[in-house]
């Protein structure tokens, strides 16, 4: 039957359909009260969608599977995916897509392995649906949006901000009010998708309505009595005169009285008597129906029931008839509002009991304890360990799949049955985990505190804190990162050697991330380290620890901390411990002066990333090449690296990084484009105060005493870099090469008058960098000394300082403070030459600011030099190189979204803008334009 009063909205929703189809996607919500025909436009979309040969993926969100991890994404892509032949479904979970194999998967998997594993599964489930998209045109459809669960709700979130790139649209449903706000904010964030707001049945359409339904000749008086008490609603009225038909009610004026009592009570009621008409054994279907969930088969309603399948079918021909059900399979009511008035015919208690009623018989039909823990969430509190195991187990494979708000639930409801004492304590430890995954801090904080209070074996709390803190961590919560790694090293008063080496790692990792004077780390690891082999992977990650702590202190030569970070990295580096070890072994080489060995060590880690779709290990991998570039001096390379860092983070967590925006801000003001940096800075949460017991929150710190440096704010860089200077020193943290702030902060002191300041800060930074003996910082504390001391010995200084500089921007820098140091000091016909070689330096590696300061000394000689002008390789950023290299290698547009996490529309715009910069017209002419070094 056509719908009615429907034409435009039906007309909406193919003009967004034509859209996508021509490859341009998008969301469309449909909002409206229940019962105003929502589920029924939707279904109508979807059959014009088929008719033009757009595939259809629906789902239906529900109250009883709201807790059900990607319930509504198995939905949406089961069927295809348990109907397609081996290779159709090799081919639609190929690439990055094959990231979303747990969610389809059996349960089971190692409990909590990845913290980043949602990241990763969103992401696979949007290159599912690209893959699908490759096919042609898809119309996702999910009604009653707003009960739809958290893990699937993390999907739509990603899927809406790619999804003008697909030629996919997203055709959503729910009611209007808190729980569809709640979609709206959650799913869709920032984005304003389209919306239909559905109208009720004006009295010419209820009449047009009642005429179809009911009889061709009704009244028009009656008709209108019809609109006045169903409000147009197209539910109220359907069920209004499936009553007036039963009842033999005539559709004129003096049977209007019938409709004066039509409210949804009086609706709900009238479903009851229908299906108690057909029969006890109908409403013991129909009851086993509301409560299984449109998941259960006939076969396990009519066990439920008690009733034999052959007669459990025919009951279900008659309800069909009644349009209680729908005719076809699986089985299920034909709106939710006749479920709701099934289900609510009956006391909590009674309905508790039933839930619980019906996961003991799903158990014993051999359901995975995930199908079971809806159930078990709805039923009493009863002490019944069978229940408390099975939500644990619902929850290890919640969490096996990216669920972390489902696990979270079913722990909670698990410690309410309670459990055995035993294990009250190590559910509460699991607890913490999944609401730390889940983004929850202080209701996480609390778990972890309550299972340490219940735990009193030292290597267990050790382990249980150690969790609470690396969780904390990465929330952000700086203040519960050190109280609970603190508590990790409380817990333990006995030697290392009797700790077993995988926790010695983790709290030598946990010293520095709290600050821990790194010299009794090293005390600690040193006693190990004759033991240790670099064949073992726990064995790898101490050494590359103790090479790290090592450079943070400065105390060893750099050419003994590059000793070890290599001996960490000699044996074999299976993927799962790449980041890690690559990140402290690179951060070692790079402080250390061995550049080029620790981006190699880093583009290992993100090849890795990249070929298995880990998108917090790129995300990590990018923040650590950016820094590594910063000290190579390739600033191009580090702000490309920080930006893709940035936007990574925000796929991984939806919420900004800090660290990833100081290393972005880092890279801005190096190149001398302070205003951008300003913007990252406030982008990414770096203008407010700063919590320094986390080490990883003074680089934060560094990097806006720089920008207020850029800026001529002397007086608040200051503020920053002597804070953060007081506290690394206070703990030992000397080494310049790892936290440069004295150089910056003698610089501060200089320009604001305080020069016995200024020269006892620059003092102690030569002798520390001297020390140390890595070319970078003694480049850099030479070049701040002879900035403060001028004259001849200044002239001295910068000219030894040159001698030092290992990389281009330390020689742009060194240089171009020479060359000016010249031309003050009156020796211009030296000057001019140490000016040029900075200006170019500069360009080439990206230093604007730079560029412009030996460009301004040179005419301030008289000269008229020219700004280098950029071509070829040089003219493009460091994301259009990254994308090009690849396109040059053979990669298509679709390899290369899927390795760098973009959209194929983005890796478009920038090879588009490549050819122009080029002047190119044809991938084949990539290789030649970019030179030998792609």
């Amino acid at each position: 039957m056509a719908l009615i009063e429907r034409e435009s909205d039906l007309a909406a929703i193919a003009a967004r359909l034509a859209d996508a189809a021509g490859g341009h996607g998008g969301v469309l919500l449909v909002e409206g009260p229940p019962g105003i025909g929502k589920t029924a436009l939707l279904a109508a979309a979807g059959g014009h969608a088929r008719a033009l040969g757009v595939r259809v993926l629906g789902a239906l969100g529900g109250e009883l599977d709201h807790e059900l991890p990607f319930g509504v994404v198995r939905q949406l892509f089961e069927p295809v995916l348990r109907s397609a032949i081996p290779t159709e479904r090799a081919e639609l979970t190929a690439g990055a897509a094959a990231l979303a194999r747990p969610v389809f998967g059996p349960e089971g998997a190692e409990f909590g392995s990845d913290p980043n594993l949602l990241g990763d599964v969103v992401h696979g489930l949007y290159w599912l649906c690209s893959n699908l998209a490759e096919a042609g045109p898809v119309l996702l459809v999910v009604d009653d949006v707003h009960w739809v669960d958290d893990a699937s709700l993390r999907f739509l979130s990603h899927l809406a901000r790619r999804i003008v790139d697909l030629p996919v649209l997203l055709l959503a449903a729910g009611r209007p009010g808190r729980l569809l706000d709640g979609f709206v904010g959650r799913a869709l964030g920032g984005i304003r998708p389209d919306l239909l707001r559905l109208r009720a049945l004006s009295p010419a359409g209820v009449g047009v309505l009642v005429r179809n339904d009911l009889a061709a000749d009704a009244e028009e008086e009656f008709c209108a009595a019809c609109a006045r008490a169903s409000g147009g609603n197209p539910f109220l009225l359907t069920e209004a005169l499936h009553s007036l038909r039963a009842d033999g009610a005539r559709p004129v004026a003096a049977e209007t009285w019938r409709l004066e009592n039509l409210r949804p009570d009086t609706v709900s009621r009238a479903v009851l008597t229908r299906i108690a008409r057909l029969g006890p054994q109908a409403q013991l279907l129909t009851r086993a129906l509301a409560v299984l969930g449109p998941s259960a088969d006939l076969r396990q309603a009519a066990l439920f029931a008690g009733l034999a399948v052959d007669r459990a079918a025919e009951l279900a021909d008659m309800l069909a008839r009644e349009a209680i059900v729908g005719p076809g399979r699986p089985l299920d009511f034909t709106h939710p509002l006749v479920r709701t008035a099934v289900y609510a015919d009956s006391s909590e208690v009674l309905q508790a009991a039933e839930h619980k009623r019906a996961a003991r018989m799903l158990a014993g039909d051999g359901q995975a304890p995930g199908a079971l823990a809806p159930h078990l969430l709805l039923a009493e509190p009863g002490a019944d360990p069978w229940v408390a195991d099975t939500l644990r187990a619902a929850a290890h494979a919640a969490l096996a799949q990216g669920a972390p708000e489902s696990a979270a639930a079913c722990l909670t409801r698990a410690l309410n049955e309670p459990p055995a004492s035993a294990d009250t304590g190590p559910l509460h430890a699991e607890l913490g985990r999944a609401l730390g995954l889940a983004h929850r801090p202080e209701e996480a904080a609390a778990a972890y505190r309550r299972a340490l209070e219940l735990t009193d074996m030292p290597l267990e709390r050790i382990g249980t804190a150690l969790d609470f803190g690396f969780a904390m961590l990465r929330a952000g919560q700086a203040d519960q990162t050190v109280e609970a790694l603190e508590l990790a090293y409380r817990a333990i008063d006995r030697d290392p050697a009797e700790v077993p080496l995988p926790l010695v790692a983790a709290l030598a990792g946990a010293g520095l991330l709290t600050m821990r004077p790194p010299a009794a780390i090293i005390a600690v690891l040193d006693r190990i380290a004759p033991g240790l082999s670099p064949e073992r992977a726990v064995d790898r990650t101490i050494l590359a620890t103790l090479a790290f702590a090592a450079a943070a202190t400065g105390d060893r030569p750099a050419a003994e901390v590059i000793r070890l970070a290599r001996l960490a990295v000699s044996g074999p580096l299976p993927d799962g411990e790449q980041s890690l070890l690559l990140g402290l072994a690179a951060g070692a080489l790079s402080i250390s002066g061995a550049h080029q060995e620790s981006l190699d060590l880093i583009d290992q880690g993100l090849g890795v990333a990249r070929r298995l779709g880990a998108l917090a290990a790129y995300q990590f991998m990018m923040m650590l090449r950016s820094h590594k570039c910063l000290y190579a001096g390739q600033l191009t390379q580090a702000e490309g690296d920080a930006r893709a860092a940035v936007d990574a983070e925000h796929e991984t967590t939806g919420r900004p990084n800090p660290e990833a925006a100081a290393t972005l801000v880092n890279a801005l003001t190096a190149r001398g484009r302070l205003d951008e940096a300003q913007w990252a800075m406030a982008a990414g949460g770096l203008e407010d105060g700063h919590e320094l017991g986390v080490l990883i929150n003074h680089f934060g710190l560094i990097a806006r005493g720089r920008l207020r440096l850029g800026q001529l704010r002397p007086a608040e860089a200051l503020v920053d870099l002597s804070a953060c200077g007081a506290t690394l020193t206070g703990r030992g943290y000397l080494n310049p090469g790892f936290a440069p702030w004295r150089a910056e902060a003698a610089l501060a002191a200089r320009a604001l008058g305080r020069a016995e300041e200024a020269a006892e800060l620059a003092a102690e930074n030569l002798r520390l960098a001297r020390r140390f003996g890595a070319a970078e910082p003694v480049c850099t504390a030479l070049r701040v000394s002879g900035l403060l001391a001028g004259g001849q010995e200044g002239l001295e200084l910068l000219e030894e300082a040159v001698t030092f500089a290992d990389t281009e921007y330390a020689r742009a820098q060194t240089l171009v403070e020479f060359g000016a140091a010249l031309r003050r000091a009156g020796r211009r016909t030296k000057a001019g030459d140490p000016l040029r070689q900075a200006l170019d330096a500069a360009a080439r590696c990206g230093a604007d600011g730079l560029v412009t300061r030996a460009v301004e000394e040179l005419r301030a000689m008289g000269l008229r030099p020219r700004r280098p002008m950029l071509t070829g390789r040089d003219a493009l950023t460091a994301s259009e190189i990254r994308v090009a290299t690849l396109a040059a290698e053979g990669t298509t547009n679709r390899e290369i979204a899927q390795l760098l996490f973009l959209t194929r529309r983005t890796v478009e715009v920038h090879l588009t803008n490549t050819y122009r910069k080029l002047g190119i017209e044809a991938r084949s002419a990539l290789r030649d334009a970019l030179g030998p070094q792609t």
